[in-house]
């Protein structure tokens, strides 16, 4: 029987639109069109370089949007971050992006960052497509981003010349330079008009002049005087001339005179407090912030500072990329925080980075009725009071709102480090705990656990440290890195003061159990499990009691002694429902399933994991939702129904492959055997 027919290909659109108005790049948009037409047949690079603000970005957009229809596969675009505040982009995120935008989902995109561009060049084989890769800071960043399939086109965009693209891609570079006069004229009669800019020629020259061919700059300034038709350019003219601060930007040349003074003719037009707010937002640790942390930013409404931010974006001192989401052009952050740094004391500025560090950990929190915490929650007391209610996620988008801000809440962690909140850093890092049980993101996960052990060391709390080490173990453990998992784990278990909480240790006991387990050394598992749960029972945990027998179960099961297995199984159960644990009775059914289905009770075990799946489902958490359709297989098999069981288990095998799951070797191994017995 044929293998049922899979989803259309996903065909990515993300494209930018490119800016209204474009003035006079018709001889570099000539080369562009000239260097693809003469191109071979196999994939084009080509680097568009220059200094910040000069329009390369524009410049490929404008290009790429009249040629786009030419890519069958669609279109990529993804920023690499060379000069964003936290650095460089890492190749495995935007490797993620791109998957996801492939069709894959967040929770299977592999953990391994050579196993996900193994996964891009798979997907990209097929059909050619377009990629912009904008601000790109090395070569190394663009390798892995490149498509597989013959006539795709990459365009990548940076400060820097890139030369080893050309070197080892064959990429075509084009260096940028600024507008020429004449043409950053025509701009400026494009934007006011032919008349109003003719009549003050002589201004509108020094205007052109100071804006030093910067397409940002001389666009920030015209901005300005459209809004303002009454307003000379003969004061604008002046106020460039004589307002001008070097502003810090990583281009040389005459670019940090002209923007700076067009930056701050821009800033000193605005209202008091949208100045305020530009100042402030200049403060947020990451690239892209929404309108609810802005208001934290500001101590503000959200519906009060939603008009600060329409007015900055009025003006270009902020862009919505989309609905409810801001970003900085990356000049015009560091003109904020130039800003705030002459205008706010230091108190002040270190208030608004705690307001805007807190408000994440209350939103991140927002999370935890999700899943019933590992340990008890280690209390932190907010130095800032509440925010505006509208401005944090409600209880049913919470899971969803830490997926998409799940950079943004590490890169608020990474800042509070610095700041020296190590405390607030830890709380940080904990809140993330029901997206990685939930979703996985191994990587993140365990890329947040060890900067906690750091933050709980420099805290001095040992509880915090040992919680954050178990929770290295449980991300080391799911992506199959076991002989990581077990030093972890044992590095738990020595950190646990004698004096101290020690339900922590319950922790990394089961960790140790689950190792032992997914390698197949049972005794050990059943050695571990039988010590979680005598340690369970003392410290009187009665959740920990049930996890301890799902563990024992489970074990008991892969031991044969299925009867053991499933009076544990049904006593976790049991437990877990009178705690109302929805999420680990779930568990516990689906085990319990596997159990029954061995022994010979294939109805009563096909309810319990269908009705557990469901559950799963509803919960959000793909890998658990496999670990059913494992188990319906299993039982599809042991009924004799191979056909059924084939089918399922060729379902669920992608799933945990692409989740890094150990388990995918399992389910390869039991197809091979259904398929030699059909």
């Amino acid at each position: 029987m044929a293998a049922p027919k899979g989803p259309d290909p996903v065909v990515p659109r993300q494209l930018k639109r490119p800016p209204a108005r474009f003035t006079n790049r018709a001889e570099e948009l000539q080369r562009l069109r000239d260097a693809l037409a003469t191109a071979g047949g196999g994939t084009v690079v080509q680097v568009i370089s220059g200094p910040g603000g000069v329009g390369k970005t524009a410049l490929a957009l404008h290009w790429l949007t009249e040629i786009a229809n030419r890519f069958p596969g669609g279109a990529l675009q993804a920023s690499l971050g060379a000069f964003d505040p936290t650095g460089p982009v890492a190749v495995g995120e935007v490797l993620g992006q791109f998957l996801r935008a492939l069709g894959v989902p967040g929770s299977r995109v592999p953990v391994d960052v050579e196993e996900q561009g193994g996964l891009y060049r798979t997907l990209t084989a097929s059909l050619p497509m377009l990629v912009l890769l904008d601000n790109a800071g090395s070569e190394a960043q663009v390798r892995p981003l490149i498509p597989a399939a013959p006539g795709s086109l990459v365009v990548v965009t940076s400060r820097r010349p890139l030369g080893g693209l050309a070197v080892d891609e064959g990429a075509g570079l084009l260096a940028l330079e600024p507008l020429s006069a004449e043409h950053s004229m025509t701009l400026l009669r494009d934007t006011l008009g032919v008349d109003r800019v003719d009549t003050e020629r002589a201004h509108a020259t020094t205007i052109v002049r100071l804006t030093a061919g910067l397409p940002i700059a001389l666009c920030s300034v015209a901005g300005r005087l459209v809004a303002k038709p009454k307003a000379t350019l003969a004061r604008t003219a002046s106020d460039l001339s004589v307002s001008r601060r070097r502003l810090s930007v990583l281009s040389a040349g005459k670019e940090g005179d002209s923007v700076q003074a067009s930056f701050d003719l821009a800033y000193q037009a605005l209202p008091p407090e949208a100045a305020r707010a530009y100042r402030l937002l200049g403060l947020h640790p990451g690239a892209e912030f929404s309108e609810g942390v802005a208001a934290a930013a500001v101590n503000g409404s959200v519906s009060a500072t939603r008009r600060l931010l329409d007015e900055l974006v009025e003006v270009n001192m902020l862009t919505e990329p989309e609905d409810g989401r801001y970003t900085f052009h990356d000049l015009y952050r560091l003109h904020a925080v130039e800003k705030a740094e002459e205008h706010e004391s230091g108190d002040e500025r270190r208030d608004a980075q705690l307001r805007i560090l807190e408000w994440y950990l209350r939103s991140a929190r927002a999370t935890a009725h999700l899943v019933t915490l590992d340990q008890e929650p280690l209390p932190y007391e907010y130095a800032s009071r509440r925010p505006d209610a509208a401005s944090l996620p409600g209880a049913d988008e919470a899971l969803d709102w830490l997926e998409r801000e799940r950079t943004n809440v590490f890169a608020a962690m990474q800042a509070a480090a610095q700041l020296d909140h190590p405390e607030l850093a830890w709380h940080l890092g904990d809140a993330m705990w029901p997206l990685f049980l939930l979703r996985k993101h191994y990587r993140d996960f365990l890329t947040v656990s060890q900067l906690g052990v750091r933050c709980a060391q420099q805290w001095g709390n040992a509880d915090a440290e040992v919680i954050m080490r178990n929770r290295c173990g449980a991300a080391c453990r799911g992506a199959g890195r076991f002989d990581e998992a077990v030093e972890h784990y044992s590095g738990a278990l020595r950190a646990l003061r004698a004096d101290g909480d020690q339900v922590p240790g319950i922790r990394s006991v089961e960790g140790l159990g689950l190792v032992a387990l997914a390698q197949g050394r049972l005794e050990d598992a059943l050695r571990e499990f039988t010590d979680d749960l005598r340690r369970s029972r003392e410290l009187e945990r009665p959740h920990d009691v049930a996890l301890a027998q799902v563990n024992l179960g489970v074990t008991l099961t892969r031991l044969g002694r299925t009867r053991e297995a499933i009076e544990q199984l049904d006593e976790a159960r049991a437990l877990l429902a009178e705690q109302a644990d929805g999420y680990n009775v779930a568990r516990a059914r689906i085990d319990l399933a596997r159990a029954l289905a061995l022994d010979g009770r294939t109805a009563e075990a096909t309810e319990h994991v269908t009705e557990a799946r469901e559950v799963m489902r509803q919960r959000g958490s793909a890998f658990e939702e496999a670990r059913a359709m494992q188990v319906l297989a299993e039982v599809a098999e042991s009924a004799g129904r191979a056909d059924e069981a084939r089918r399922r288990y060729e379902a669920v095998l992608p799933i945990f492959t692409e989740l890094g799951r150990p388990e995918a070797g399992e389910v390869r191994e039991r197809l091979r055997q259904v398929e030699n017995r059909s």
